[in-house]
């Protein structure tokens, strides 16, 4: 079951399943399961890595690039009837059509839109047309018979919003931590979107299409780093009207895309890419912002250690690394804490772009502090204050 070197070969006989031989173990499909399940499972007990058995299943040319298995080829590596796999797998045959598909509509362009118009209202000035036969003659939809027959000039189109669907919300995490340990270890270059894909299938365990992998790196910040977003425009004699929210998310993002677009390609802003460095970087850039852009950063790795409020962070995201602290660091842990520091600024900034996430952070912080039996509470109580809201000291209370 070996698939050819260079993977050249570009035809193939529909019956090459015939000259297949069967797994070692050949697993029995459960009722209902999906063809990518049942071939992950084939792979788990074969020691066979899942993206290659896929691959190897749906064979040349594409050899597993976003198609589907081949019915015949599983059929001949599990040695199972092909009917006894179709019944099965409900997914792994196609559905085919009870009755024949209609026409499908035709897709009007804007600039088209007033030349059909035209012709719809000539057609319809005869008296001899319907709606739906005006519809079915320019194979549009009655809605667009209608707006034709309201007015000559064409309503704009609707400007749909980007929904951000199930799947990409599932492998977000994972798409981010293989991108983040990928772009550190290869300085700075990205990985290719079958790499990103067959490391889902292997290491993640995931069912996803090869399109959804493809979408999502796509539109990453990380393919585009150096292209932040534009802070809002302001308005002649309205500059006490803008709301501070977006200029506030605008900051922080502007920020997140120069740290992304340093841990892509550190050398390229004078930095040789190791934890030292990238915290100088880091510490620099937060001084530049009059040490706000990562006010509550530390609080915010305490509670998530549960432990070293007298560290500095730095240290702190040592010990969130991967291993945790080492105290002679090797190339190898050098890189786990890069990525590690990476992934925690990134995690840092999108609760930054919240309104009261500062507040909600250091509420957290106390409330970790109130559970530490070192932890005393040195705050005034209320008969130790006076009128003008200032404590009052031992020695004032002695005079008085």
């Amino acid at each position: 079951m070996r698939i050819p070197e260079g993977r050249t070969q570009s035809t193939t006989s529909q019956n090459d399943g015939d000259h297949l031989r069967p797994l070692p173990a050949c697993l029995r499909p459960r009722s209902g399961e999906s063809t990518d399940s049942y071939v992950r499972r084939l792979a788990r007990a074969n020691h066979l890595k899942p993206s290659y058995l896929r691959g190897f299943l749906v064979g040349p040319p594409d050899w597993g690039q976003g198609k589907r298995p081949r019915a015949d080829r599983l059929a001949a590596v599990t040695g199972r009837r092909l009917e006894d796999l179709e019944r099965a797998l409900p997914d792994l045959a196609h559905q085919k059509a009870d009755k024949p598909v209609a026409p499908r509509r035709r897709f009007t362009r804007n600039e088209e839109k007033p030349a059909l118009f035209a012709a719809i209202r000539r057609d319809a000035e005869s008296g001899q047309w319907t709606i739906q036969a005006l519809a079915d003659r320019h194979h549009v939809s009655r809605r667009l018979i209608r707006q034709a027959l309201d007015s000559p000039v064409p309503p704009p189109r609707k400007q749909r919003p980007v929904v951000d669907g199930p799947a990409k919300a599932r492998v977000r995490p994972a798409i981010d931590a293989i991108l983040a340990e990928y772009v550190a270890m290869h300085d700075g270059q990205l990985p290719t979107v079958r790499l990103v894909w067959e490391k889902l299938l292997d290491e993640h365990d995931m069912d996803v299409s090869y399109g959804t992998v493809h979408r999502f790196i796509a539109t990453h910040p990380l393919k585009n780093p150096d292209s932040p977003p534009r802070p809002p425009k302001r308005t002649a004699g309205q500059h006490l009207g803008i709301p501070t929210q977006p200029f506030h998310s605008s900051f922080v993002q502007q920020h997140r895309a120069l740290l992304n677009a340093v841990q892509r390609k550190p050398a390229e802003h004078g930095l040789d890419g190791t934890y030292a460095s990238i915290t100088a970087f880091v510490l620099g850039l937060d001084a530049g912002t009059s040490w706000h852009l990562l006010t509550g950063f530390h609080e915010w790795l305490v509670v998530r250690l549960g432990s070293g409020h007298d560290l500095p962070w730095p240290i702190l995201v040592r010990h969130l690394a991967p291993g945790g602290w080492v105290q002679s660091p090797t190339p190898e842990s050098d890189t786990l804490a890069v990525t590690a520091l990476h992934q925690l600024l990134n995690e840092y900034l999108d609760q930054r772009e919240h309104p009261d996430c500062l507040a909600k952070i250091f509420r957290s912080h106390q409330a970790w502090l109130a559970t530490q039996s070192w932890y005393r509470d040195e705050s005034p109580d209320a008969d130790h204050i006076n009128r003008d809201g200032h404590s009052r000291t031992a020695a004032a209370d002695q005079i008085t």
